[in-house]
């Protein structure tokens, strides 16, 4: 390079600004001015009509011209950040809302979460919002507050696998098919979202258990099943009963491991044994020869017998043999009611055999495994299923090693699949394990009910709260003391004197007009960090009408319908997801009859 002609072009640069007026500095900021908001109507303007022709994308907002004033604002953010904790701390509250720029400090990106459009002076604004994410998310949502759209938005920008308890299948009906990342694995038994459900064999857990870790690993995962199985109730009097009642499932599922043959490695033949025990009958005449509980007490025998995994089939199978009449009564009145959910014909089909190694959602990022089930269901005769399916995806993230990114657990109606003492012990280290849970619940008392000891820890060690649309008081209140209290400065008008008092950031009733749920309005709360607003960003305006099939109880705007068209991208020809319930009611009650 000349260095001379360089320099003898920068003196004469420098001589032409000197020679500037303050006219011409003007005219050249009022240009400058001119051309920024010609630029921001011509972007806002593109992405009003991507937007509705359905060919626009969150990830896409990141790359249409923009002032880099992000970067600067976030650094003077830290400052006052800094300042207010050495200067403030304990002299004046600070709470409240962050401002419409911060919030567009938080642009979306794939390697986040995304959160929704952002929300300032009133107004729905274009801009994605998307936070990093390094602990689990709570969401608290009413019914009709367009939870579900979020979720859709959330699941199709995640870039990842992930677990999803789907109550309507009105998750999955969107996403299943058009998902290019991803392979979709549905576990539906009543086939409510029309496709065809894979099947989950607890005992192949056991099997990979074994490949990995060795022999002994059996006896681990056999006593994990049955703790899903077998569930202490909350405040129950004596836990006796359901800790001999594990036990005894622990042996009993260890026995059929070495004593029988492969098509009896599954759950349905745990519950035809607890049930029927070993009958015997007449080589001759068919006639069944046991009688009472004989059956019974040959299986205790049989157990007593096995001397396998250094006698703790045997000791299972003695600690009932040993129990008094009434004893052995009221343990086995535990096994026959805490297992009569493996008597649901549509249940017993897909237990019997694997479809998914539940691995593959920590050492890959394409799958995506979706538990579908009516909403009535989940809260009955299948939440043992949903709850023993996702906590043996969470002990089998504990013992693999190899990861790759992280699985997002979405488990929507987490209050309806009762207490669960796995997601106690799981949200602390869930991160590390290679899981970003998503905990999902109308309001607070019903979050109460079921964890009346940890409900607040969910909350306080959350890296997001969402609070979407709500009437109810308890949750309102909650969230109104999470939002603090403010400083309010007043002057006297004659004395000049300053007087200070605390007021709340926001009352509930406030709250109650702003997350009204028709609005699309929402908040979330950070710990160490001020509230957002934002506004709901369901996936039929978010998302290209290529990633989703549109809801067929609503009409697709016209315009979407004419992209759909020419894409030839039809939506799924299926009835929509929740139309086989009555069939689902019909399965139910020949099952119960």
């Amino acid at each position: 390079m000349n260095s001379p002609l360089i320099l003898s072009e920068l003196t004469e640069l420098r001589t032409q600004l000197d020679a500037l007026t303050l006219e011409d500095w003007a005219f050249l900021a009022v240009n400058c001015i001119e051309i920024a908001a010609v630029l921001w109507a011509v972007r806002s303007a593109c992405i009003i009509v991507f937007r509705a022709l359905g060919i626009s994308h969150p990830g896409q907002y990141r790359y249409f011209p923009r002032l880099p004033w992000r970067s600067a604002l976030g650094f003077w953010m830290t400052f006052s950040a800094w300042r207010e904790r050495v200067f403030r701390f304990g002299k004046m509250s600070s709470g409240g809302f962050s401002s419409a720029l911060a919030t567009l400090t938080l642009l979306y990106s794939p390697d986040k979460l995304f959160l929704g459009r952002a929300y300032g002076l009133g107004l729905s604004l274009l801009q994605p919002l998307g936070i990093k994410v390094t602990r689990h998310i709570k969401m608290f949502a009413m019914t009709g507050a367009g939870k579900t759209t979020l979720l859709i938005s959330i699941l199709s920008c995640w870039q990842g696998s992930a677990l999803v308890v789907d109550p309507k299948g009105q998750i999955t009906y969107a996403l299943a098919d058009k998902d290019r990342k991803r392979k979709w694995k549905v576990f539906d038994p009543y086939g409510i979202s029309s496709l065809p459900s894979i099947g989950f064999n607890v005992f192949d857990c056991i099997k990979q258990a074994v490949e990995r870790d060795g022999v002994s690993a059996a006896v681990l995962w056999a006593h994990r099943i049955a703790q899903c199985l077998i569930s202490t109730p909350e405040g129950a009097k004596s836990p006796y009963f359901y800790d001999i009642s594990r036990g005894f499932i622990t042996g009993l599922t260890l026995h059929v491991l070495t004593a029988h043959p492969n098509d009896d490695h599954n759950l349905p033949t745990i519950r035809s044994l607890i049930i029927e025990g070993y009958r015997v009958f007449c080589s001759e005449t068919g006639q069944e020869e046991t009688k009472g509980n004989e059956a019974f007490k040959l299986l205790l025998h049989a157990m007593k017998s096995n001397p396998a995994f250094g006698g703790v089939i045997a000791g299972a199978a003695a600690a009932l043999e040993n129990a008094g009449k009434e004893t052995l009564g009221n343990i086995l009145s535990t096994l026959l009611e805490q297992t009569k959910w493996l008597d649901v014909p549509a249940l017993r089909q897909v237990l019997m055999h694997s479809d998914i190694s539940l691995a593959d959602l920590k050492t890959r990022d394409d799958i995506v495994l979706s538990l579908v089930a009516p909403v009535f269901s989940v809260r009955e005769e299948l939440k043992d299923a949903f709850r023993l399916i996702i906590n043996m995806t969470a002990y089998t993230f504990q013992d693999v090693k190899k990861k790759k990114g992280q699985c997002l657990f979405v488990v929507d109606e987490m209050p309806s699949l009762g207490h669960n003492p796995t997601f106690e012990v799981l949200l602390p280290v869930a991160r590390s394990q290679g899981i970003t849970f998503l905990g999902i619940s109308q309001d607070i008392e019903i979050l109460q009910k079921s964890y009346p000891k940890s409900w607040e820890t969910f909350i306080g060690n959350a890296d997001l709260v969402f609070w979407m649309g709500s009437n109810h008081e308890g949750t309102l209140k909650y969230l109104s003391g999470v939002l603090g209290r403010n400083t309010l400065v007043e002057t006297d008008p004659y004395s000049g004197r300053k007087s200070y008092r605390e007021v709340t950031v926001a009352s509930p009733d406030q709250l109650r007009r702003f997350l009204n749920p028709d609005s699309g309005r929402m908040i979330i709360t950070r710990p160490g960090k001020r509230a957002i607003k934002l506004v709901n960003d369901p996936y039929f305006k978010a998302l290209p009408v290529w990633a989703y099939n549109p809801d067929p109880d609503h009409k697709e705007p016209l315009l979407r319908r004419i992209t759909r068209f020419l894409l030839g991208q039809r939506p799924k020809a299926a009835t929509k997801p929740n139309s086989k319930v009555s069939k689902t009611a019909t399965q139910q009650e020949n099952c119960h009859e």
